[in-house]
């Protein structure tokens, strides 16, 4: 996937997201109270951070261990099967947090890759939002610590919303126009 690509869909993503914080509050309140403890959406993310490790350490160079290579399908599926029947606290910001980390990967590749002036402007989107995965990954309870004044204070909300469609357009112009 090229970065013009990469950058629409994420910009999109980010645009939808605003305007729904900023028509709907109370769809994006209600997300934010049911999301921490959801086992369904854990187990997708899970499911993604699996496939998404499973590529990333099919492409690597593994030196005298290449010979696993063949076997990281079956290691992937093992290791979402042991996280969802034996981790009681598969929480889905853990999750996210985890995703968050391995779809870097690909998106700062290609970027780094694409040769674009401007590639850096996602590149740091991307590496704050790694570093707000490790944080969620490490300490899920974090997720709702950080998220609850923007709950608790409309004005703040509000300039959420209204930051998230800026930079979400912001992305998405450069998707189309730059990259």
């Amino acid at each position: 996937m090229s970065l013009q690509w990469i950058a629409i869909i994420i910009g999109m993503l980010a645009t939808a997201g605003g305007i729904v914080g900023i028509l709907r509050p109370d769809l994006v309140k209600r997300f934010a109270e049911l999301f921490p403890r959801s086992t369904v959406p854990a187990w997708v993310l899970t499911a993604l951070c699996c496939f998404l490790g499973a590529r990333e350490a099919s492409a690597m160079n593994m030196g005298a261990v290449d010979v696993i290579k063949p076997y990281i399908p079956f290691i992937a599926v093992g290791v979402f099967a042991a996280s969802v029947i034996f981790m009681k606290e598969l929480l889905a910001p853990r999750a996210l947090g985890g995703f968050l980390c391995l779809i870097a990967v690909p998106i700062c590749r290609t970027a780094a890759m694409s040769g674009s002036p401007l590639f850096p402007v996602l590149t740091v989107l991307i590496y704050l939002l790694v570093i707000y995965g490790i944080i969620i990954l490490m300490s899920p309870w974090y997720f709702r610590k950080f998220y609850q004044p923007f709950m608790t204070n409309e004005g703040l909300f509000k300039v959420a919303a209204f930051g998230k469609t800026l930079i979400g357009l912001l992305i998405l112009i450069l998707g189309l126009f730059v990259y």
